[in-house]
């Protein structure tokens, strides 16, 4: 690995406010766009650093020739991912703040200092986060089909329980690089995960609000760039990728959540009503919610039957959810035959599905390749938020 460490503006134990990440790769065409709007944000106790992922293009000289004394540069000389290169970068970074900039986007003017002001003024915040508009190659926004999306990063604050529903049924809503986070986050939560491809903020987000409230600053500060060819573009395979991470995502998605937030974000929805809460009827309540999803719902359907799996080994399970909820082995058994992994490969063959990608491997590539290609064309156009991970 290369590195450049040009003059830094604060010494190792006098380190600045904030530390900006950029992971890079291949962006040798808009790096110059984005490394700017970093340099010419008003709030200047910053660090920023920069990994070239080994991009083939010429991004590691375009890099190379902006010089500033708050910039640390480092080049990779082996491709190490979109997430492994980010979490390089994150610990490197010193500061009492994490801001992310993915190399193909850019900021507005102010949005730096608007987020430490909120941050500085509540200590118990993880995340700041800001409204995005899309944008297209010229760095003017979308228009055109894709102008439907226009909105989804346009969203209003929540509690922690309305976040975790939210995004149980309605899938992803943050712009990643708008994201302003305490460092402590990361050393509490871990890192991003490196298994995900598509999803690796959204994992993040739904482990985050777990934990901390967020706030987002209801202004446009973010340029998010869509092309064909980023990781947030919609196509098959990104779309099949897409389905498997949420099937993994939905699994983990109640995991280690308190339950008076779990009551909170999602009593509403539970099928038992006036009883008094125990762990076991909590978890009951989990398993239901998984099979109902709002939104992917046979990716939701598929992490449901994995856990029902591992529940029925405990005798006393079955007895309590047909005791308390009327729902017996054989509704389950019904719900196995008519979803699930093996559903959609037997029909995927039935119907001799082409195949639609190269990524032709695991449940979201059965799914889509099979009767839920007619749930795709249904709606595609609600596909494209679930993707939007580091690109």
């Amino acid at each position: 690995m290369s590195v450049n460490f040009t003059a830094s503006s604060k010494s190792k134990d006098n380190p600045p406010l904030v530390s900006v990440v950029i992971p890079s790769y291949n962006q040798s065409g808009y790096i110059e766009k984005a490394i700017n709007s970093v340099l010419s944000q008003d709030f200047v106790d910053i660090e920023l650093l920069i990994s070239d992922d080994a991009s083939p293009d010429i991004s590691w000289e375009v890099i190379q020739r902006i010089k500033d004394p708050r910039i640390r540069t480092f080049q990779q000389q082996k491709n190490i991912g979109p997430v492994g290169n980010l979490v390089f970068l994150i610990k490197e970074s010193r500061s009492k703040y994490i801001a992310l900039l993915n190399s193909d986007d850019f900021w507005l003017p102010g949005k730096l200092a608007k987020q430490v002001e909120i941050m500085e003024s509540d200590s118990n915040l993880g995340a700041c986060f800001t409204w995005a508009d899309l944008v297209n190659e010229s760095g003017d926004i979308i228009s055109g089909a894709e102008a439907i999306w226009s909105d989804v990063f346009r969203q209003p604050n929540r509690s922690q329980g309305e976040w975790l529903n939210h995004f149980f049924f309605r899938g992803n809503c943050i712009c990643h690089p708008s994201m302003l986070i305490q460092r402590k986050v990361y050393s509490q939560l871990g890192f991003y995960n490196p298994g995900f491809r598509q999803l690796p903020d959204f994992e993040m987000w739904i482990r985050i609000v777990k934990h901390y409230p967020i706030y987002v600053i209801q202004e446009t500060l973010v340029g998010h760039l869509r092309t064909g060819v980023n990781t947030s573009a919609v196509n098959p395979e990104n779309s099949a990728r897409n389905l498997t991470e949420l099937s993994e995502i939905f699994y983990n998605f109640f995991r280690n959540i308190p339950d008076d937030l779990f009551v909170a974000g999602f009593e509403s929805h539970f099928r038992l009503k006036g009883v008094q809460w125990t762990s076991d009827r909590l978890h009951c309540e989990k398993l239901f919610l998984m099979l109902n999803a709002g939104f992917a719902e046979e990716a939701a359907k598929s992490a449901a039957i994995r856990s029902f799996y591992e529940s029925f080994c405990n005798p006393e399970f079955e007895q309590m959810l047909l005791n308390e909820y009327s729902f017996s082995i054989f509704d389950y058994y019904q719900i196995t035959g008519n979803s699930g992994f093996g559903y959609f490969y037997l029909h995927s063959i039935l119907q001799n599905a082409p195949v639609l990608s190269k990524c032709s491997k695991g449940f979201g590539h059965i799914w889509r390749n099979c009767q839920i290609y007619k749930f795709y064309t249904k709606v595609k156009n609600r596909l494209m938020p679930w993707g939007f991970g580091s690109d």
